[in-house]
């Protein structure tokens, strides 16, 4: 117990400096990162990989008593992997088609670094509006966790009976949609510069991917509530 909570010691000591950089410069941290062409990958990988870890360790509660957290972790884990792997390939691919010469390898490892901060971001703020959702009934709150809360009498009466903490759940939605948002569009230099295109033809990849990436988080939900029956955040 003692070595491994040494090991985890060190390694948020490597991870927090290099997570504070890519928040507060993410294009000048994440193309200085990926420049290191003999351990970029190893690098990144081990970054989003501790990302995961933390993601998945605040979910663990969550979890239902009857299921195992380590299958549900597991299967989480490399749906992420696919899922990244894909992305990359798909940014990969529009950019080839608008005249990019950048490399999968590269487009990966700034994928990792561009995604984990958000990833974090996202689950925290989802775990706060559970929690809010909690506060005012429970089984409104396993609903919403479910997918099934949205339109159900339930979240009408939530509405009606407690505006305050309505507000409060609708303020970190929109935080959500718009720092996620924000986040993308200042990180997409990144893939502009890997790629070496115009910034026209990299807002013409820009649109493309976003619009693809709603069928891919569409498929990633449906996905993650087939394996969990929907008792993880898709987030995930």
């Amino acid at each position: 117990m003692k070595d491994l909570i040494n090991i985890i010691i060190k390694g948020l000591a490597a991870y927090v400096p290099v997570f504070i950089s890519i928040v507060s410069a993410p294009k000048q941290t994440i193309l200085t990162l990926i420049n290191d062409d003999t351990e970029a990958l190893n690098k990144a990988l081990i970054f989003c990989g501790f990302t995961i870890a933390i993601g998945l360790a605040l979910q663990a509660p969550l979890v239902s008593p009857d299921q195992n957290f380590l299958t549900v972790a597991g299967s989480l884990l490399a749906l992420k992997i696919v899922a990244l792997i894909s992305f990359s390939g798909l940014v990969v691919g529009i950019f080839r088609l608008l005249g990019g010469t950048g490399n999968y390898q590269t487009t990966l490892c700034a994928c990792l670094y561009i995604v984990s901060p958000v990833y974090l971001f996202l689950l925290v703020t989802q775990v706060v509006n559970i929690g809010i959702l909690a506060t005012h009934d429970p089984v409104l709150a396993l609903k919403w966790r479910t997918g099934q809360g949205f339109d159900d009498e339930l979240f009408q009466h939530f509405i009606d009976t407690s505006p305050g903490l309505f507000l409060g759940f609708l303020l970190v939605w929109l935080s959500q949609v718009l720092i996620s948002t924000v986040w993308f569009l200042i990180c997409w230099g990144t893939y502009r510069t890997i790629h070496n295109v115009s910034w026209i033809r990299s807002s013409v990849a820009y649109v493309l991917t976003t619009a693809l990436w709603y069928i891919y988080w569409i498929l990633t939900v449906l996905i993650t509530k087939g394996l969990h029956s929907g008792l993880l955040s898709p987030i995930g």
